[in-house]
């Protein structure tokens, strides 16, 4: 996708900046605070020691573990040297800084400005340079539009720097709203009136009838696209803020991102993901400074949450009091929630605020002259303190943990500092979501709790290059989920949460599968719902060995949950033709616009969905719908051939070999085996799939039970 970050061009920093080890290391479970301390009057406050500094987190004193003061003079070419403690002796871990080994990276993003908000980023950015660029500092410059682009790597060559701030701020922003203004317009005012058409003393002007409609259909399809492009925007601006943390990361010294914009779109399906991205930003250490490029305006983003909430209000009022139901009013109904929270996130400068002060920067808004403020900037840059702690509270529940900073010794010290961080457990190489917390700790219980029934499991398919293709399936019944009725507003409510992790033999986590799904849907798709299967899957690639795979299903409804863990062994290649796992087929969605060669389960016809079950009900006009997929030796010269077969007890009840379709452009050849069961008897069945290629043979079977 086109907002992944190239890691080459982000890790590229590592050919200019110069080899050293950095001066600070933590524990991964050690929370890293950079503070800034003013008086009251805004003077930074220097020659602060660990004896001055008090650390809470959620109201509890914790102990500092590493405390640093650095202050630099900006631009210059050296270390300000730092004032001796004002206390006798010296001070436990208190260390002075040389700024020759330590790196501070900055990242500017511009992302999708108008005119006016580039030549303010623009101006604001160069000013900044002038200030601020030593020979330990270091920029890089980022665009976001329809895609994400590295502009310049990071660097401390000015000229290349201002011909890359000078780039990323030329030419214009893709016009969505402009787009979406004129279907706005086409919908025309009739397509507010809740409730459909309108009616004058009793009669219905069929012409009226027709407009009303046809404004009310092009409103749909505006909400619709409305919602499109919030989820567009708003994933293409945390994703990308998400891979530049996620790079730096692995870099040491003080590290800030610059993000000019104009609102930050944030619709409630990201909320976790941006909760995860400022958790990361935090573990990582990177501080954000929002900067609203709109500068000075004169309307507010409080009235689209306002708005939004009006219209969720309206809903719900047309739904108490009409009489008259009409498929469009239900979906408007339907929709009365997804518009209220939407409202609680509406305001774009509220969200870029989030983002800075939860990251322990600041938010630049409502003006035209950001001199005073980047001179504030360039201040925190150049002095800080450096404070670490070993939380006492070690239960990472993804739940937010508030610090608070003071200075004991000055009540007229105003600190500045990230107010808090979402307690996410460490997984290496895996981004943790905050509802993955609770059930990361399920899998430590002893015994695993067994309250609610699913399966979890790794589907082998080929072998290439050393690794073997295969498929995590989570698939979970949903008769026993729970569910809440509202009779009076026709719906039914329920919560599923699901994680499968795969550990390698030294227990880290190649790959992982989650998903939480909230559902408020009407009360007439309930029996639908009790009678499906959750099925998440997932495409992987593993090297030959030994692994772990564990699993959790939790119903929030019901609370109940269960977990599980098993052995998954993945042999080395052996022969040039094999046979894939077998599973039963849910179902075959249909085909996607493109076809991705990572994922076993796309096949021309469609996409197979796979189901662990191993019942199936049989009797007249029941068929057993099995997938697997062939690998012929593509050297040899004689032609494939497969030879199903179903076993009882050890004996064949039924053979087939079938005329086998024409392989895919790797030479594979997916299957799909329909075996009729109008005569066949309850029992438990073994099916078995042969390829036969001249003298060499390669054998899959499942076992499974007709009912």
């Amino acid at each position: 996708m086109t907002w992944v970050l190239r890691a080459v061009a982000l890790v590229a920093l590592a050919a200019e900046l110069p080899a050293q080890t950095p001066a600070f290391r933590s524990e991964s479970t050690d929370v890293l605070v950079d503070v800034v301390v003013r008086d009251k009057r805004g003077r930074l406050i220097r020659g602060l020691t660990e004896a001055d500094i008090v650390v809470k987190e959620d109201g509890e004193p914790q102990t500092i573990t590493s405390f640093r003061a650095v202050s630099v003079r900006s631009g210059a070419a050296a270390a300000e040297s730092l004032p001796e403690p004002a206390v006798a002796g010296e001070v436990r871990r208190q260390e002075r800084v040389q700024v020759s080994a330590q790196n501070r990276l900055v990242s500017i993003v511009f992302d999708r400005l108008g005119p006016d908000g580039r030549r303010l980023g623009r101006q604001a950015s160069l000013d900044f340079l002038k200030k601020d660029l030593g020979p330990n500092v270091y920029y890089a410059v980022f665009t976001v539009d329809r895609g994400f682009q590295v502009v310049q790597p990071y660097t401390n060559d000015a000229a290349r720097l201002k011909r890359a701030i000078e780039a990323a701020t030329s030419g214009e922003r893709s016009d969505f709203q402009s787009d979406l203004a004129n279907m706005s317009r086409t919908a025309g005012s009739a397509g507010n009136n809740v409730g459909g058409a309108t009616t004058t003393q009793g009669t219905v002007d069929g012409g009226a009838m027709s407009s009303a409609q046809a404004a009310q259909m092009a409103k749909e399809m505006l909400d619709f696209s409305e919602v499109l492009e919030r989820e567009d925007l708003g994933r293409m601006s945390v994703f990308s803020l998400w891979a530049i943390v996620k790079e730096l990361r692995k870099l040491p010294g003080r590290k800030t991102v610059l993000y000019f914009a104009e609102g930050l779109q944030m619709p409630n399906s990201l909320v976790e993901q941006f909760k995860s991205m400022i958790s990361e930003a935090n573990r990582a250490n990177v501080t954000v400074y929002a900067i609203d490029a709109r500068g000075l305006t004169t309307t507010s983003d409080q009235g689209a949450a306002n708005a939004k909430l009006s219209e969720a209000a309206q809903w719900s009022r047309y739904a108490r009091t009409t009489q008259n139901e009409t498929a469009a009013g239900n979906r408007q109904e339907f929709r009365t929630f997804d518009r209220a929270v939407d409202s609680l996130r509406a305001n774009q400068q509220y969200e870029m605020q989030e983002l800075a002060e939860a990251t322990g920067g600041f938010l630049i808004a409502n003006t035209n002259d950001l001199r005073p403020n980047l001179e504030k900037l360039s201040e925190e840059f150049n002095t800080y303190y450096e404070i670490s702690y070993h939380p006492r509270n070690q239960l990472y529940d993804g739940r937010f943990r508030a610090i608070t900073v003071s200075v004991a010794s000055r009540k007229d010290a105003v600190v500045q500092a990230r107010d808090g961080y979402f307690a996410m457990p460490v997984m290496e190489g895996q981004t943790v979501y905050s509802y993955e917390a609770p059930l990361l700790r399920v899998l430590s219980q002893a015994p695993l709790p067994r309250d609610l029934e699913f399966r979890a499991g790794v589907v082998q398919y080929r072998q290439r290059l050393g690794l073997q293709q295969a498929e995590l399936v989570f698939d979970l019944p949903l008769k026993n989920v729970a569910f809440a009725k509202d009779e009076k507003a026709g719906k039914y409510r329920t919560h599923i949460t699901v994680l499968a992790l795969v550990k390698d033999a030294g227990g880290r986590v190649v790959a992982k599968l989650s998903r939480d799904v909230p559902l408020n849907e009407p009360l007439d798709r309930l029996e639908g719902f009790q009678q499906g299967r959750f099925i998440v899957t997932r495409a992987l690639n593993l090297a030959p060995g030994r692994y772990t795979v564990e699993s959790v299903a939790a119903d929030q409804e019901g609370q109940r949950v269960s977990a599980k863990r098993s052995v998954l062994v993945v042999p080395a290649q052996s022969g040039k033709a094999g046979v894939s796992d077998i599973t039963l087929v849910r179902r075959i969605d249909k085909p996607a616009a493109e076809r991705d060669p990572q994922d076993a389960l796309q096949i021309p016809m469609g996409r197979i969905v796979p189901t662990l079950i191993d019942a199936v009900p049989g009797g007249p006009g029941k068929l057993l719908s099995l997938f697997f997929t062939l690998y012929p030796d593509e050297t040899s010269q004689e032609p494939p051939k497969v030879v199903l077969e179903l076993l009882k007890d050890g004996q064949v009840v039924s053979r087939s070999s079938p005329v086998l379709p024409a392989a895919a452009a790797d030479g594979s050849i997916p299957y799909v085996a329909n075996i009729p069961l109008d005569s066949v008897q309850a029992a438990q069945y073994q099916f078995r799939a042969t390829l036969i290629q001249g003298n060499f043979g390669a054998q899959k079977s499942i076992y499974l039970n007709i009912e």
